[in-house]
């Protein structure tokens, strides 16, 4: 349940070392191997000696093609890193690094191809720069295998190493939300509409309702495939390519996400944590009255053209700084985004963002809440976010409901990613309350009671004129604040459904008691004809005479509890 992403600079030799690897030729275009370089994906997979096996995505290598590069990134969750030890680092390698490191993948291997063709000082040498590029980011430590496609040389130890990797790299998490980035759309005659793309956050059945977000069409399952074989069901971590009925090619395109109806709520609006490149992991980029950029900071401001990269998705984005005016080379920082189009995020998300205007990748970071109110620059923001930017999902819920004091349990739930409510918060019909909003919800409904004596003498004279027959809670109609307000003075004692007065309750305790004394043990029918009422109310309060130790139940009769 791996799949393995390549990155490196063009021409390097990433769609040659697939293709040994795997007996796959990766490159889907007669212009690809005409031309001899790669300008979208390709797929392949491959059967480790482990018996592992996993999906292998390959990208194309210059800088002109970097959005196709993007769509496959997102899903990887190992980098098969390719750097040519003819050439050495290059620009896009920089800029590749950059994005696997953004997007946080830190399981890889560095493949050192070409190493048949350099001698083993110039090996030693381009090891060292690797080492040396590769600190401070996800993917240091990395093992550095020397190869050459061609000739075989060093493939074993390459297959060796990546069944090594697969097998201590954790799997990709199942969230109990399955989507699935489009990145290919196609027909088959007689089949239908079939998308691709690698499967995140949990599992796909033939025959589950799917939507297609964020436009919200709906489609049904027909067929799952994996690596060109059919499957009943499919988990995260899979290259997956789905045959949807229902659905026209037209219905889909790469950027798309299949989702579950309801699990995702297409979003606009981000609130994030930045973080901007340092310069060493930024590539050339687009000169700019001729200068070349190669190697310069970006300094992010609010102005300018920016794009925003996440799962197979790009969208053009206007940045809002929340806690300072601009973000320097290096630095995290907190923002709100807004979309021009609609994505099915969630809390967690890695995104990436390019200049439009210089054509570069300056940064990215990770989603902190999918559908934030509207930007504010204050400290209460700034506050909120530090708290949920680590925050595990039950911490994010607790800290969205303090700072809201009252927020829908819904949204609440979406934003934080958690999947329940815990005890510890308050849900009140569907509304979170905090612990503030509790206590003052509470002082303002005595204060109210309070102001409101007469209603609350009716109450108590109504329930205690009923005696041990009184009306249900639900039939006093408003007064059920007041009823809260007597139980909490005293005044009344909740048993089940209805209340008695004090003094009656302490009089049916009395009676029991003294009944079972006299008599032995009773059934609920000889306590209800004792007291003169219907099995309505009977049931209810023997269940009340046990939970409080006035009777104790053995099979269907009550013997005397340990309190009096």
């Amino acid at each position: 349940m791996h799949v393995i992403g390549t990155a490196g600079h063009v021409d390097h030799g990433k769609s040659t070392l697939v293709e040994k690897l795997t007996g796959i030729d990766p490159d889907r275009f007669a212009e690809e191997k005409a031309r001899g370089l790669t300008i979208d994906l390709g797929f392949a997979w491959l059967s480790l000696p482990s018996g592992h096996e996993v999906g292998i995505i390959d990208v194309p290598g210059h800088e002109r093609f970097i959005r196709n590069m993007l769509a496959g990134a997102g899903g990887v969750t190992i980098c098969l890193f390719v750097v040519s030890a003819v050439e050495g680092w290059m620009p896009q390698s920089a800029e590749h690094l950059a994005i696997i490191d953004i997007l946080g993948v830190s399981a890889g291997i560095v493949a050192l191809t070409r190493a048949d063709l350099v001698d083993e000082e110039r090996l030693d040498s381009v090891r060292a720069d690797l080492t040396a590029r590769l600190a401070g980011t996800s993917l240091e430590g990395s093992a550095v295998v020397a190869c050459a496609a061609p000739s075989g040389r060093g493939m074993d130890d390459l297959v060796a190493e990546l069944d090594r990797l697969v097998a201590v790299t954790p799997p990709a998490p199942d969230l109990g939300r399955p989507r699935l980035w489009v990145d290919r759309v196609f027909t088959i005659a007689g089949a239908g509409t079939v998308v691709t793309g690698t499967l995140a956050g949990g599992w796909f059945r033939v025959g589950d309702t799917v939507e297609i977000a964020p436009e919200g069409r709906r489609a049904r399952i027909r067929t799952i495939q994996r690596h060109n074989r059919e499957v009943e069901t499919i988990g995260p971590g899979n290259r997956v390519a789905l045959n949807l009925a229902g659905l026209e090619r037209a219905g889909a395109a790469r950027g798309d996400a299949i989702v579950r109806p309801g699990d995702f709520r297409p979003t606009r609006r981000i609130d994030v944590q930045l973080r901007m490149l340092p310069p060493d992991l930024m590539g050339a980029g687009q000169p700019e009255g001729g200068q070349d950029r190669r190697g310069q900071g970006h300094v992010l401001r609010e102005r300018g053209a920016h794009l925003l990269y996440a799962g197979a998705a790009e969208t053009t984005v206007r940045i809002r700084l929340l806690d300072r005016d601009r973000v320097l080379p290096g630095e995290t920082a907190f923002a709100q985004l807004t979309l021009a189009d609609a994505l099915p995020l969630q809390r967690g998300d890695r995104f990436v963002l390019r200049d439009a205007g210089r054509v570069l990748t300056f940064g990215g970071g990770r989603v902190i809440d999918p559908a934030p109110a509207p930007a504010r620059r204050d400290d209460e923001r700034v506050a909120l976010l530090a708290r949920l930017v680590d925050a595990d999902a039950p911490a994010a819920l607790e800290a969205l409901v303090d700072a809201a004091g009252a927020i829908d349990r819904d949204d609440a739930l979406f934003r934080s990613g958690a999947e329940d409510v815990p005890p510890t918060i308050t849900d009140a019909g569907g509304v979170l309350l905090s612990r503030p909003e509790v206590a003052r919800r509470q002082a303002a409904e005595r204060a109210r009671i309070e102001s409101l004596g007469s209603e609350a003498v009716e109450v108590l004279a109504r329930i205690e004129a009923a005696g041990l027959s009184p009306p249900m809670t639900k039939d006093l109609g408003s007064a059920g604040a007041v009823v809260r307000h007597l139980v909490a003075s005293g005044d009344l004692v909740r048993i089940g459904d209805f209340h008695l007065t004090a003094a009656w309750a302490a009089e049916a305790r009395r009676r029991v008691r003294a009944h079972i004394e006299e008599n032995g043990p009773a059934t609920v029918a000889e306590i209800r004809d004792l007291l003169g009422i219907t099995r309505k109310h009977a049931v209810p309060l023997c269940e009340w005479l046990d939970a409080t130790g006035a009777t104790r139940r053995e099979g269907d009769v009550r013997l005397l509890g340990p309190n009096p």
